[in-house]
């Protein structure tokens, strides 16, 4: 962002670089890693992204007159940078995500919303979503918020959220022909989301730090 390769970089390479796009046989998936990006920013780092991919999308239409590369945009965690809030620090990213989620299936640009606290999404881009995957879920407002957004004749479904297991998920929407109860997979290699034993480490002996090369990982 910073470095001499930043001012060299041309339009087409930052966008080439954004989707992955290569000549060789590879996946073109792109995983941006924000976790390291201070939350007084991140909504429009996230807004940034999204603008730029969602532009591409339509001036790809626009010059084509059809889309030939379909974009998903996947948000994980999003309730970090779409919640249901007026609050100007989320409002970048939250109109970004908002008009993709409204105007992106006609250019080619789909949405995958994925959090643990979906009645702190937002209502605007819940309500555009047409495939609902839903794992276990044990607090009372993201059962009663799931339940609003399902038709009534499917509301009680999610009395079983709670009894869930690890894996298991109801899904509902467009891609079924009913509701039924799925199975997702664990990925390989597994992402490295466990728990720290703290109690483990905290009667182990004290260990050194070095700092220094700490302060080299947070400065790059």
């Amino acid at each position: 962002m910073f470095g001499e390769k930043a001012s060299e970089l041309s339009l087409e390479a930052v966008i080439q670089e954004l989707i992955s796009y290569t000549s060789k046989d590879q996946s073109n998936i792109t995983i941006f890693d924000l976790s390291g990006i201070p939350f007084d920013v991140l909504s429009i780092t996230v807004s940034l992204i999204t603008r730029l991919l969602f532009d591409y999308s339509y001036y790809f239409r626009r010059a084509n007159k059809k889309c030939d590369t379909p974009l998903l945009l996947v948000y994980e965690e999003a309730h970090k940078y779409a919640p249901r809030s007026d609050l100007a620090k989320y409002r970048a990213s939250l109109l970004a995500i908002e008009r993709v989620a409204k105007e992106g299936r006609k250019y080619g640009t789909s949405l995958l919303i994925a959090s643990q606290r979906p009645s702190e999404i937002s209502e605007t881009i819940f309500s555009q979503c047409s495939n609902f995957l839903a794992m276990r879920l044990t607090n009372p407002d993201d059962q009663a918020y799931v339940k609003r957004l399902l038709p009534d004749t499917l509301g009680n479904l999610t009395a079983g959220l709670p009894g869930l297991e690890a894996g298991e998920a109801l899904l509902i929407g467009d891609s079924t022909v009913m509701p039924c109860l799925v199975y997702v997979d664990k990925c390989s290699p597994e992402p490295s989301s466990s728990d720290i034993p703290f109690f483990e480490i905290w009667t182990e002996q004290w260990r050194s730090v070095d700092f220094s090369r700490i302060s080299r990982e947070w400065r790059k």
